[in-house]
Order: C-alpha cells, then structure tokens, then sequence
C-alpha cells in the first residue's frame, strides 16, 4: 500500500477519533454544548430538596444554599446546611460529647474534668462528629453520599462579640480556639462559629440563624472549641439565633434541648438534574437528582419556616443596666434626700 494512502487513513483515524472525544465530553458536560448546566440557576438562599425526609428524626430533605459556587474551603461547588435542625432517630436531643452528668457553671467551669478528659472539645472523634456520619449514610442515597466532597479543612481562632460587658470571669465577648485538621474527609460535618457568623453566607443577625426542630426554634451545635477559660464549651446557637458557647454535655445553669444541623459540601458535577418546583418570595425550591441514582420523586415540605418573634438578648440586658442604673440613682438620691432632711432638722433645733 502507498505511503500516502496509508498517511491519509492513519490522519482519517486521529480526526475520528478526535470527534468521538468532542462528543463524549459534550455529552457529559451539557455547558460544553452550549445547554445550561442543571445548577446554573440556584442561587444563595434557595433551598435543595435531596435526600430522604424522616418525620421522626425532623430531618426535611432541605438544604439551604450558603455558597452557590464554592465549598467551604473555597473550591468549587455548593455550600449547604439544612433547613431544618435534626435530632436523633427517635427525635431525641443530640449531645456534643455524652460526658454524663457532667455539668457546667460561673463557679464551676469543669476544669478538673477537662484537666482528666483532654480532647473533650475536639469536634473529631466526638459523639456528635459520629453522628454525622451516621446520618449521612441512613438519610442519603449512595448516589446523594457520592455527591458530596470529602472536606478537609482547619479553622482558625475567632473572636465574636458577647454580651458586650464582662460578666463573672468574662471579657465581653465569646472566644474560640483555633481547631487544626477538624475536619478530614467529612462529607457531612457541622458548621463553625466562623462560618455560622459570616454575612457572606446570609448570616446577618441572629434572627438569620434560628432554625426550628419540628417548627420550634432550638439550639444547635457547632464545631468550634471554647479557648480554656471554658474547657468543656463549644460553639452553640442558642434558640434565639445568638452564638455563644456551651459545655458539651448540654447541662449548665440554663438548661434546654439541643440539636444538630449538618452541613456540606455539594460537587457540582455531581447534579444530573435540578428541577425547579416552586418558589417562595425570592427563594427557589429545587429538587436534586445525582448522577449515578434514581430519579429523585421524594416529596418535600415546600414552605419556609415561620420564625416568631426573636428574643434580642443584647437588648434586653441593656435594658436590664438602664433600669438598675436609674433604680441606684434613685436610691442615693433618695439616700441624700434624707441625709440632708436630717441635717436641716438638727440644724433647726
């Protein structure tokens, strides 16, 4: 066979198949063919419906969208955390760390258990770093799991403003310490202080924080170490949407019930479809089927939540100052009043 002719077959072979990897990519990747990719749309604030709602445990199948393009750790992908807070299987509250009876307060801050247990504030490794785990594998398909990038990710030390006065020991505001390697592969893990204060993420105030457990507002955990001063607290959104801290046992001196709600970091590549469902004001309601599953036909709660009427505790401890202040002036004025009626009825006699 001529050279030419075989150098002509040899070209028409590499065009083919240089055509045939063209329509491979385009066929995976629906951008590439000038189609909208089935993410394109979602925005910050809509909600992603995946997953398995579970009536028992409160968990909706919900998922809020923070970031709609990057993870937590600033790659690209969704940024996620549920709508709803989540409780055990049977609906019951989920602790930090089950360190007993353990409990926590001003006069006693659990040093000398903390001295004994060291690690006890350490997200990895606690009981409720398992649970996520758990959760993720019983209210996730293998498709949804698959879906979801492993995360690895060390927080740094943060500060956040208090009460703003120093109370008993305190300095006016509520300090955390920095958390190396917390989290390593999680799928499913809890926010931290940093990303549950961040206004880039819709955190605002503390009415953008709340989230309800069967549509009551409770606490939920968060992944963040309290520094010493409180050696068994870790970082808490309290009811009313305030981040403080918290001893891990979940007993102190204000004592209620606390849950989790679970984040993660979704892989854009792994949506195959995104259907639009229904919208409400400027949130949009998707729901998610992942590549390699079964269409997802799950029903889901397409309502926001109603929070009620937040309690402004900064405000209310001003309050509190202002009325003691204006009750103590009125005591030493009333105190100088009678000093000096005293002393005018001497001076008479």
């Amino acid at each position: 066979m001529p050279m030419k002719t075989i150098m002509r077959r040899i070209l028409v072979l590499a065009a083919a198949m240089l055509l045939l990897a063209v329509s491979c990519a385009t066929a995976e990747n629906p951008a590439a063919a000038g189609e909208s990719a089935p993410w394109a749309e979602i925005k910050a604030g809509d909600v992603l419906c995946f997953g398995t709602p579970d009536e028992m445990s409160g968990f909706g199948g919900r998922w809020l969208v923070l970031d709609p393009a990057h993870t937590n750790t600033g790659e690209a992908g969704m940024f996620l955390v549920s709508l709803d807070l989540v409780g055990s299987d049977a609906g019951d509250p989920l602790l930090f760390r089950d360190i007993g009876d353990v409990s926590v307060s001003f006069s006693d801050r659990g040093e000398a258990y903390a001295a004994e247990h060291p690690g006890t504030i350490d997200y990895q490794g606690s009981d409720i770093q398992q649970w996520c785990a758990a959760f993720a594998e019983t209210r996730l398909s293998e498709a949804e799991r698959q879906a979801l990038l492993p995360t690895f990710k060390s927080d740094e030390a943060i500060v956040i403003p208090g009460l703003g006065i120093p109370l008993l020991g305190t300095n006016g505001t509520v300090d955390f310490d920095p958390a190396e390697n917390v989290l390593s592969g999680d799928r499913v893990f809890l926010l931290s202080v940093e990303e549950a204060a961040n206004p880039a993420y819709g955190f605002t105030d503390d009415r953008s924080r709340v989230a309800l457990f069967k549509g009551e507002a409770n606490g939920y955990w968060l992944r963040s170490p309290h520094i010493p001063t409180f050696p068994l607290d870790v970082g808490f959104v309290f009811p009313f949407g305030k981040i403080m801290d918290y001893p891990v046992s979940g007993k102190s001196i204000y004592t209620m019930n606390t849950y989790a709600r679970p984040a993660c970091s979704l892989d854009l590549s792994g949506i195959a479809a995104a259907e639009r469902m229904t919208a409400s004001g400027k949130t949009v309601f998707w729901r998610l089927t992942m590549q390699g599953g079964e269409p997802n036909t799950q029903s889901y709660d397409l309502s926001l939540p109603e929070v009620g009427p937040v309690l402004d505790l900064n405000a209310m401890l001003r309050n509190v100052l202002i009325i003691a202040a204006l009750v103590l002036a009125a005591l030493i004025g009333l105190i100088v009043w009678l000093v000096v009626r005293k002393h005018r009825k001497r001076s008479a006699k």
